[in-house]
């Protein structure tokens, strides 16, 4: 969790402690081994995120890529923001 902490990333949700909303990354224990995936609105997996892991660490390190990826769209998705709100308030002079 330090890592997470540190490069500021969304808590994950571990075995059902934490907040689920739109691309959560979950990660629960299943039987021998451990599922991970993102979530949509509805709390429901984005199918093509589902993995499965015998090992827990494996499991971990593809959280931690999701939780990363996550992150860049979020930062990619407010750049896009600004330079639409800058190239509207320009068209308005």
């Amino acid at each position: 969790m330090q890592i997470v902490e540190d490069e500021h990333l969304d808590v994950p949700v571990l075995n059902g402690v934490g907040r689920l909303q739109l691309d959560a990354v979950v990660l629960e224990r299943r039987g021998d081994g451990w599922t991970a995936y993102l979530v949509d609105e509805r709390a429901q997996p984005f199918e093509t995120t589902v993995k499965t892991f015998v090992d827990e660490s494996d499991a971990l390190d593809y959280v931690l890529l999701k939780l990363r990826q996550v992150a860049r769209a979020r930062r990619s998705q407010a750049a896009l923001h600004a330079k639409r709100a800058a190239a509207a308030d320009s068209d308005d002079f």
